[in-house]
């Protein structure tokens, strides 16, 4: 039988049939007791058998608290095992308990697990252990339980007295403060539940004064304390019946984080507390996410919609912001789109977005130019500043107060920015959409969130054509390389849904356009070799899988781990090599043989450098580009000749550079051959490669100067002082260069570095310092699995 039946049948019984009291009784705690007929508490049930003692009175409240903590826990967002007790709460309740306040208030925007907060409090104060509330008693109730049948208030000290089962001609207050003085026990109360009735002014009215009356009758009684749980717009209504008593302001705890300005005190989780709902989330040692989404999961709530993706998909886990996109709309639609009003909330945030000129004047405007709305759509705007996504504020300009109207998030303003946008080209993503965001957002940082909303509507409807416009428009190395990996990562997590995004990709030639993004070869940004390794995982054509693995096998032999390296060359020899110049796999295998301390291999280093610069056909393909890269990089272990030097020169020549000579990857293949001559001990063409870097150097911003190049370009320096015995100076450039590359597992640079920085502190006969770094190399060497055969560098004598 349903609880609903068993009311029904209370209430039918109570009326006609004159049931006997022990059924009646046995009916009331069957349902707890708390969903009883009270328009009449002492009405059909036998006061004088309730508990007059205090012990009695403590196990009752005992009992009517654990059901609702019951009721919480089964209505929790995630499981409540993987909530936590938020230190902030204990701390500010304890001080609280202590002082000789009256109440308090937990006060927030929806969303920032009040309810969850009061719940583990309510385990600690329940719970047998000896503390300062050992010997008090706590009554956790909900809002809900504090209305009749009929939906009418009863009495708010009645209504307590009926939980606790206190005589109604008892007095509550006598009763707590006998009990206060003879055990220093107190009556807590926990109240939670005042959004339920958030639209039902009179009886919300009702139970303010209700409840305001008790705070006065309770005077300077310190044996009750009362604890209240309410949403931002709620407090505010409550406080509007308190404001004028001097009196019961003083009686109120605002707790030590009470934000003014956001009229709240529970502040948003810290990074520590999302880090252990993570780990309790993520049943394995939960991978590390990004600063924003980090922040992001600062808000409960969204807590709760992460934990949702990843039941729907356990290995959700991305570089990117893409989960952060996720949730943010995941929010929207369970706040808005699937909410009551729904249209009148999305005609009224439109509006919003129109008042603020496109987001031109900000992201708020004045109220006073939403009176007509406001009248139109009263009950969606007061869900939206009830349900946290729209709030106001006040403001004393001239002294004239004025009232705004914002959004509480700003995440959802760029969303609702981005619909509207959307609207005004039709739906069309086309070049005059994004040459409109270029111009009209050029130097803020909603820019770029509006490229990800675009990106991600994109990839959601199949409209792959529009991603090449994408990457028409002046992005910084940064911002190219991570909405690659944007792009990238949203495709594959359509994938996993939809089975034609493989299809579509490879009809609108997606592989094909990327490729030609991938030649900045930034290798000291991650977010470059991340895109690359999702790209694999969303194609099936072999010719492209190759460029790929070919391009990360330059990050594995810099790695100078010879299990990456053979396992990326045995990739690399099962593709068929027709478009390639020389295969890349004969070139991994070379390196792979040097590392390992095999004889130099001089002739069939000269035959791949032949071959390459032999297959020179009008035009470089990316095939012929990468082979290029892979021949300079040799060069790091295998020292070049005259012939050696005059072949590859051609190869350069041949990739067109000559007629762009400051391209981002013109200046990238001066840097990389520097390195290579840098290691070679070549100093004569150091000076020369060091001149031209430093031109183009001082304007990378123009030539597109990656941070590869960059922290490239800051070792030829540091050699360059190292020639004219500036050792001090080149040591500090050095120390730089080593904590970038080993940041970013650059490994083959790093050891360089640690032996010409030994051979500084030699110079400088500081040999306790050059044994400190020989100890600190053969450490890293150690720690990164390098080979013992390739623990140092073949150093020229001219070096010395």
């Amino acid at each position: 039988m349903s609880e609903t039946t068993i009311k029904r049948l209370f209430g039918f019984a109570m009326v006609k049939h004159n049931f006997s009291k022990f059924t009646l009784t046995t009916l009331s705690e069957y349902v707890n007791e708390e969903h009883l007929e009270q328009g009449s508490p002492n009405k059909g049930l036998n006061i004088q058998n309730s508990p007059r003692t205090w012990k009695e009175i403590h196990e009752k409240a005992i009992k009517v608290s654990e059901y609702t903590v019951k009721a919480i826990k089964n209505r929790s967002g995630i499981p409540y095992e993987m909530t936590i007790s938020r230190k902030f709460s204990e701390h500010d309740f304890e001080l609280f308990f202590k002082s000789d306040y009256s109440f308090t208030s937990y006060i927030s925007q929806p969303g920032y697990g009040k309810s969850i907060l009061l719940t583990h409090l309510a385990e600690k104060l329940i719970s047998n252990e000896r503390n300062i509330f050992s010997d008090s008693s706590l009554l956790f109730i909900t809002t809900s339980s504090l209305f009749n049948g009929e939906k009418g208030l009863v009495n708010f000290e009645e209504q307590l007295k009926f939980h606790l089962g206190i005589p109604a001609k008892d007095s509550l207050i006598a009763q707590a403060a006998q009990n206060y003085d003879t055990t220093g026990g107190k009556l807590i109360i926990f109240i939670d539940g005042f959004s339920d009735h958030e639209f039902e002014k009179d009886l919300k009215k009702q139970l303010f004064e209700s409840i305001t009356n008790f705070l006065c009758t309770i005077e300077n009684c310190k044996a009750i304390k009362l604890v209240l749980s309410m949403r931002s717009t709620t407090w505010i209504r409550f406080y509007n019946e308190i404001r004028h008593s001097a009196y019961l302001k003083s009686k109120w705890f605002p707790g030590s984080y009470f934000n003014v300005a956001e009229i709240s005190n529970v502040p948003p989780l810290t990074e520590k507390e999302v880090d252990q709902i993570l780990s309790k989330i993520n049943s394995k040692e939960h991978p590390e996410i990004g600063p924003n989404l980090k922040d992001q999961l600062k808000f409960p709530f969204h807590i709760q919609l992460y934990h949702q993706l990843k039941k729907e998909d356990p290995n959700f886990n991305y570089s990117t912001n893409i989960t952060f996109y996720e949730l943010i709309f995941k929010f929207i639609q369970n706040q808005i789109y699937r909410s009551n009003y729904y249209t009148e909330k999305i005609l009224f945030l439109k509006k919003i977005i129109l008042l603020t000129d496109f987001g031109r004047n900000g992201s708020s405007i004045l109220k006073d130019d939403l009176i007509g709305d406001l009248l139109a759509f009263k009950n969606a705007y007061i869900e939206l500043l009830s349900d946290g996504i729209l709030m106001e504020e006040k403001s004393n300009e001239d002294f004239h107060p004025k009232e705004y109207v914002k959004f509480i998030h700003p995440h959802i303003f760029e969303y609702f920015l981005f619909i509207e946008i959307l609207e005004k080209f039709d739906l069309k993503v086309d070049g005059s959409y994004f040459d409109f965001i270029q111009k009209e957002y050029k130097s803020e940082q909603i820019r770029f969130q509006l490229l990800q909303w675009t990106i991600r509507f994109i990839i959601r409807i199949g409209d792959f054509k529009s991603l090449a416009l994408l990457f028409e428009l002046d992005l910084n190395n940064y911002e190219k390389n991570y909405l690659i990996l944007f792009v990238a990562e949203n495709l594959h997590y359509r994938c996993k849904n939809n089975p034609d995004t493989n299809r579509l990709l490879h009809e609108h030639k997606f592989h094909e356009a990327i490729v030609k993004e991938l030649i900045s070869f930034d290798f000291i940004d991650s977010f470059y070799r991340d895109a690359i390794n999702v790209l694999i995982e969303i194609t099936e054509d072999e010719e492209t899988l190759m460029v790929y693995h070919a391009i990360l096998s330059i990050f594995d032999v810099f790695s100078l781990n010879t299990d990456l390296i053979k396992k990326r060359t045995n990739i690399l020899y099962s593709f068929d090599s027709k478009k390639w110049p020389v295969h890349p796999q004969k070139i991994n295998q070379l390196i792979l043989d040097r590392i390992n301390g095999k004889t130099d291999n001089k002739i069939a280093m000269q035959e791949l450098i032949k071959a390459c610069s032999e297959s020179y056909s009008g035009v470089y393909s990316i095939q012929q580009t990468v082979s290029l890269i892979l021949i300079i990089v040799l060069g790091f272990f295998y020292k070049y000749n005259d012939a050696d030097v005059k072949n590859i020169r051609s190869l350069y020549n041949h990739t067109a550079l000559e007629s762009q000579p400051r391209s981002q990857l013109a200046i990238f293949l001066v840097s990389l051959l520097a390195l290579a001559n840098l290691i070679q001990g070549n100093n004569t063409r150091i000076f020369q490669f060091g001149n031209i870097l430093s031109l183009l150097g001082k304007d990378k911003m123009r030539f597109g100067v990656t941070k590869y190049t960059e922290a490239t370009t800051k070792l030829i320096n540091a050699q360059l002082n190292f020639l004219e015995k500036e050792y001090a100076v080149s040591y500090q450039y050095y120390l730089d260069c080593l904590q970038i590359f080993k940041r970013n597992k650059l490994n083959l640079h790093c050891t360089y570095i640690y032996s010409t920085i030994i051979e500084i502190f030699k110079k400088m006969n500081d040999h306790t310092r050059a044994n400190e770094f020989k100890y600190d190399m053969l450490c890293f060497i150690e720690d990164n699995n390098i080979s013992g055969k390739f623990n140092n560098w073949e150093r020229n004598n001219d070096i010395n």
